[in-house]
């Protein structure tokens, strides 16, 4: 959908989508300081699961004048959804688990994402090859997914009834059913915290980083292929490659990895990793260049970078772990991307670098984020 609307459009659609972020975000706090914290999973995704039907019946439904805006507020929303989904979950994880159980779970826990991942991209891969153009299903387009959406965010309505926050209740000396503090505590805590400072420059830099990288990806996908179908399989077969690889990453490398050097060697060498993606898509624009660098970046985003940020997060206070984890990951990650975005598609060119130049005026960044991931874990006693 990114590539269809026309990376052109990207940034001011991703500018949209952060603007619904910081919305969002106060109506997330306020709503979680009224509700019972051991059902936070379970509340929001049902609210999730019948936005998805919304989008289902409208597309299904309406008649074709409506689409162009159904599929724009789609692309938008769905942004905000998959930042908000998966970050509500991990909110549950890291005030169920201690720090040092983190260490010793999280990986674990990830591989049934990875594994979620392989099993929707798979069927996305089906429907981008068997079903897309030649059965009357086709005619939805991909909203003909929502159904897996929705029968799989059910399921896990069910499973999340055994999230109960004892470890970090028991740590904390705290009994009550629901959170205190405003609409906006996770915006001043943020600006009172120094560890949250970190923490908010680091999600920033590393979106952010990774968004610029992703737009040249993008753009080298673009050029290699118009047909929307074989650009689908085409992520979806990057899916395939980077589960399995994860998996094994999760099962057998990520605890040993975390208890063995520590959050902050792996949060310092991301900046490292980063740079040199974005580098070998400047010197090797291929099709597979794209197929091996995402592949690399996201077995270790997945692998280790996420598990060792929400064993970070497990030392934060109970106000914090339960708000301010989520802006983090939802605004601060947006923000990071509108920013990727922004300088990828406009900002290189206003400043007059060339994609080489452009490249390499990603050193500094880079290294800051490695500052940053430094600074967070020191700040926790990492």
């Amino acid at each position: 959908m990114a590539v269809q609307a026309g990376l052109e459009n990207l940034p001011s659609l991703l500018s949209i989508v952060l603007l619904v972020m910081l919305i969002a975000n106060p109506v997330y706090s306020w709503l979680v300081s009224r509700i019972n914290r051991n059902k936070i999973v379970l509340y929001f995704y049902l609210f999730f699961i019948l936005n998805l039907l919304v989008f289902f019946f409208s597309w299904v439904l309406l008649d074709e004048s409506w689409k162009p805006l159904i599929a724009k507020s789609f692309y938008i929303w769905c942004n905000v959804f998959s930042f908000f989904v998966v970050s509500i979950f991990w909110v549950s994880m890291i005030n169920y688990f201690s720090g040092s159980q983190a260490k010793l779970y999280f990986g674990i826990i990830s591989a049934g994402g990875s594994i979620g991942a392989f099993s929707g991209s798979s069927i996305a891969r089906v429907f981008s090859t068997q079903v897309c153009g030649s059965v009357t299903l086709s005619e939805w387009g991909p909203f003909s997914l929502i159904l897996i959406s929705v029968f799989s965010l059910s399921i896990a309505c069910f499973l999340s009834m055994s999230f109960k926050s004892e470890v970090n209740e028991k740590e904390g000396g705290v009994s009550s059913e629901s959170l205190s503090g405003s609409a906006f505590e996770p915006i001043t805590e943020i600006a009172q915290s120094s560890v949250l400072k970190n923490l908010s420059l680091y999600m920033v830099l590393w979106t952010g980083l990774m968004t610029f990288g992703w737009m040249i990806a993008l753009g080298i996908v673009q050029e290699w292929s118009t047909d929307p179908c074989e650009r689908t399989a085409f992520f979806a077969r990057i899916e395939q490659i980077v589960t399995p690889l994860t998996l094994v990453c999760q099962f057998f490398v990520t605890s040993f990895v975390l208890r063995s050097f520590g959050i902050k060697k792996v949060l310092i060498i991301y900046g490292f990793i980063l740079f040199a993606a974005i580098y070998f898509y400047e010197i090797y624009p291929e099709i597979m260049t794209v197929l091996i660098v995402v592949s690399i970046l996201r077995t270790f985003e997945y692998g280790l970078s996420k598990p060792a940020r929400e064993s970070l997060f497990t030392k934060l206070k109970r106000e914090q772990r339960y708000k301010s984890t989520v802006f983090l990951d939802t605004f601060f990650a947006r923000g990071g991307e509108v920013m990727g975005s922004w300088f990828a598609a406009k900002g290189a060119l206003l400043i007059g670098l060339s994609s080489m130049g452009a490249t390499l005026f990603m050193i500094p960044f880079a290294a800051l984020l490695s500052w940053a991931g430094y600074r967070s874990s020191k700040l926790l006693d990492e």
